[in-house]
């Protein structure tokens, strides 16, 4: 099948005991061990256009597999988003080693495991492991590697389980990272939100040091929202995925602000930039979600988008835009009908 990848898949008990710092080296830290990573260097790296959830798995979890005697190092695929500046500068860390090509190199993927998402040449890289909270994309390996997927809100939660089930403490930075990896894809716990994603929570504000995770988020939120200084195509492509669905591609970009006066404006710009920004990207079909905190916007672009659209949405009302109140996620709302609906379409 187009979307079997040739793994061993260990999935995470999520009941029962948990490993707890110091303990005996559990299954899980012998199972990572097992892999053949060979001399070099790991790169942990998530998709592009990083987001905190991206960047935070993969420090963290980059240090964790550094603790099992693996040398990891984590990367990013891009320069970070200002959300994830804004919690890096106020933990005092720097952003990871930005790569450009990975054809030649050896990865561990965060946060994806699309092809189309990942950084350019990865089809020419070694993978050796992937953890992930969307679903099992199309990389592919023809070695046995460790693929840990499970429904989380955040591939940060996974990542804070496997400390626990690897038996290593978790430290104070590595604790910030993943709460702010966590917030940022739960929305501050407001959407997608696991019993993993609040069992994470609630042990990493103490491991962090942070009681206030609300003002965390706050400021966050605040700063990505913030498009001083930002080209439109800059705007865009801060958080933008894209996908693959039978013969279509598509891309996806999911643009917050925090005024509902900003929804028109914003839906204005960007439709006057989809011509260019549709022969920057290459993709059959562009999608843009702008959200607030209660409404969301969607507008597209490409031949057939809009039918796209109607088979997606039977409530759309031919209007050119459709309107999704309360706001819409691109993960659990957009995504889904689109691919489902693209499936089965020839170009």
């Amino acid at each position: 099948m187009k979307r079997r990848i040739a793994a061993l898949l260990m999935m995470l008990a999520l009941t029962g005991s948990c490993g707890t710092a110091g303990a005996e080296t559990a299954l899980l830290a012998d199972l990572l061990r097992s892999v053949d990573y060979g001399d070099g260097v790991t790169y942990v790296i998530g998709h592009k256009s990083p987001d905190a959830d991206t960047i935070g798995s993969a420090i963290a979890y980059a240090w964790l597999l550094q603790q099992l005697g693996i040398n990891a190092r984590p990367a990013a695929a891009a320069e970070v988003n200002r959300e994830t500046r804004y919690a890096l500068d106020l933990f005092g860390m720097a952003q990871p080693e930005i790569l450009t090509d990975a054809a030649g190199k050896q990865f561990i993927l965060v946060d994806h495991s699309e092809y189309s998402q990942a950084l350019d040449g990865m089809k020419d890289a070694r993978v050796v492991g992937i953890v992930d909270h969307h679903g099992i994309g199309d990389v592919r390996n023809t070695q046995r590697i460790p693929v840990l997927s499970l429904p989380a809100g955040a591939a940060a939660s996974i990542v804070y389980r496997m400390y626990l089930d690897c038996g290593v403490e978790i430290p104070r930075d590595m604790a910030r990272v993943l709460l702010m990896a966590v917030l940022s894809d739960t929305k501050g716990m407001n959407s997608n939100v696991t019993q993993l994603d609040r069992e994470a929570v609630d042990a990493l504000r103490v491991i962090a040091e942070i009681s206030d995770i609300g003002a965390l988020y706050a400021g966050m939120k605040a700063a990505k929202a913030s498009f001083e200084g930002m080209t439109v195509s800059e705007i865009f492509h801060s958080d933008y995925k894209e996908y693959t669905a039978g013969a279509v591609t598509f891309g996806v970009s999911s643009v917050y602000t925090e005024a509902e006066e900003s929804l028109a404006e914003l839906a204005e710009k960007i439709e006057g930039e989809f011509p260019s920004l549709y022969a920057q990207d290459g993709q059959d079909l562009l999608f843009c979600l702008i959200s607030t905190d209660e409404t969301s916007w969607m507008i597209w672009y490409g031949e057939g988008a809009e039918q796209a659209v109607r088979e997606s949405f039977p409530e759309y009302d031919g209007s050119g835009r459709m309107i999704f109140v309360p706001k819409a996620s691109r993960k659990e709302n957009i995504v889904p009908p689109l691919t489902a609906a693209l499936e089965n379409w020839e170009r």
